[in-house]
């Protein structure tokens, strides 16, 4: 039988608050037993792995880099030692622990031709992915990764808006390159007795604005040490119940 994990992409405009939902939602996923998980920081600029407390020493852009240089080199690496070395940095770059691992994409220094960014991050996926119970990616803002097919093995895009004619746009333009199957659409920071309707794609639901999270993301504090009964956090587990996923009972 084959084994089919369930591989989440969040994604959207830039602000809209990828990052946060995507941590909570990993959280949600956590507490629902859906373990372990792999979590990748997709975005070049960070973010996830701050958002849930973690630190970091590699990234998958600076084992990039290395491949680059040694590539370069006169040492007569043949295309078998090159996957080898592939293979090494990916898992050099994966931080593990009891419940979930982390990989984060980082930024790449080196502007050689060889295996780019984008490439790098889909094979890692694919050779990753077999272990885990399920993936959640966090995508770098825009349409990038999922125009280079990134997220070409992703089962359910998760985009998200804010509710900006901007984020409205973005998330037509994902629905129109991956199709109305693979996506769903969650609202964010909603004023009370306002609703927010995306153009495209299924809503899942909608995410208050909380000034417990706010100020948790401004202090840099972990998301995953948010209290339970954070409005915003129960709204997530409330999507993650709506995809599937519900909480364990103790």
């Amino acid at each position: 039988m084959i084994k089919i994990i369930p591989i989440f992409a969040v994604c959207g405009k830039g602000g809209v608050g990828k990052t946060v939902f995507s941590a909570l939602f990993a959280r949600a996923l956590k507490t629902a037993g859906v373990k372990p998980l792999l979590l990748i920081d997709a975005d070049p600029a960070g973010g996830l792995v701050s958002a849930i407390g973690e630190k970091i020493e590699n990234t998958l852009a600076g084992g990039r880099d290395k491949l680059v240089a040694s590539a370069r080199r006169a040492d007569g690496n043949t295309k078998t030692e090159l996957a080898r070395q592939l293979d090494y940095f990916v898992l050099q770059a994966l931080v593990e622990r009891t419940d979930y691992s982390l990989l984060a994409m980082g930024r790449s220094r080196e502007k050689g031709c060889f295996c780019p960014a984008n490439t790098l991050l889909r094979e890692a996926i694919d050779f990753l992915s077999d272990p885990f119970a399920a993936i959640l990616i966090d995508a770098e803002a825009g349409l990038e990764q999922i125009q280079r097919r990134v997220t070409r093995n992703v089962t359910q895009i998760i985009a998200i808006s804010d509710g900006s004619q901007r984020s409205r746009e973005i998330i037509k333009h994902i629905s129109e390159m991956v199709g109305h199957q693979k996506l769903a659409a969650v609202t964010n920071r909603v004023q009370q007795n306002k609703q927010i309707r995306p153009t495209s794609g299924e809503l899942l639901g909608s995410i208050p604005e909380d000034d417990s999270l706010r100020q948790f993301d401004r202090d840099g504090k972990s998301l995953w040490e948010l209290p339970a009964d954070n409005p915003a956090y129960i709204a997530v587990e409330k999507i993650t119940e709506k995809l599937g996923f519900c909480r364990q009972k103790i």
